[in-house]
């Protein structure tokens, strides 16, 4: 694939003082090619200083919880309440449950992956693929659950999905770290890093296995979307 942003190395990340492929900017210009990065972190510390953490259950006893309750991601909201399904798709990843939680997205998701798209792709694509990513994943589960618990009811993988509620940032930086695995010299083995990450986290680290497979899905989507709208696009460039 010959996009003009590909990078010669394995991991095309970036230090979020630098240009891309680390290449030496401006302070002002490293701030500049990273607002969404930048806006998103100020949103969401802005939304836990205002109201607190969310609970993925709690709904109850104060407002704040209650209040970001109604904007989580509910899977039962695909069939009883669609517009509501449709709202809060793009809602919920600015609601976080806890300080691992937060950190995790900010660190990790910010710091080290959505910057480093940013920088290389701008600030439209990097807010379009995030967003993409919820609308896309989120449906994609929404129905697999739904479906699973109208066909087997009982199952207690398919009762704690439609329990709960789902939020946060990792399914967007997921799909961008999936996404720029296309920017890698060596981008299968680039997508296979977060199969590893999270292999270690269910096996090792005992982490709920909905959350490890709705991230390997969310990072298998970004690559394969843009792998297909970059190869479209220096296609139809070649034909002008």
């Amino acid at each position: 694939m010959n996009d003009k942003n590909s990078s010669t190395r394995l991991l095309p990340f970036s230090w979020p003082w630098r240009g891309v492929d680390n290449s030496k900017v401006s302070l002002r210009q490293a701030l500049l090619s990273r607002k969404f990065s930048i806006l998103y972190l100020l949103v969401i510390w802005g939304i836990v200083g205002a109201l607190d953490f969310a609970s993925t259950r709690n709904c109850t006893g104060t407002w704040q919880l209650a209040l970001q309750c109604e904007y989580a991601f509910w899977v039962s909201n695909l069939t009883n309440a669609p517009f509501l399904f449709l709202r809060n798709v793009f809602t919920c990843m600015l609601l976080h449950n806890g300080l691992d939680h937060i950190l995790f997205v900010t660190i990790l998701g910010f710091l080290v992956i959505v910057q480093s798209y940013e920088v290389r792709f701008g600030f439209k694509e990097t807010a379009l693929m995030f967003l993409l990513a919820y609308f896309v994943v989120g449906f994609i589960f929404g129905v697999f659950y739904q479906g699973g618990l109208s066909i087997w009811p009982e199952n207690e993988f398919f009762q704690f999905a439609y329990e709960r509620s789902w939020m946060g940032g990792s399914l967007g930086f997921f799909f961008i770290l999936g996404a720029i695995s296309n920017s890698s010299r060596k981008p299968y083995v680039m997508l296979s890093f977060p199969f590893i990450f999270e292999g270690f986290n269910f096996f090792v680290l005992d982490i709920d296995f909905h959350i490890s497979l709705m991230h390997l899905v969310s990072a298998t989507c970004g690559f394969f979307i843009k792998r297909n709208l970059v190869s479209r696009y220096y296609r139809t460039l070649s034909t002008q």
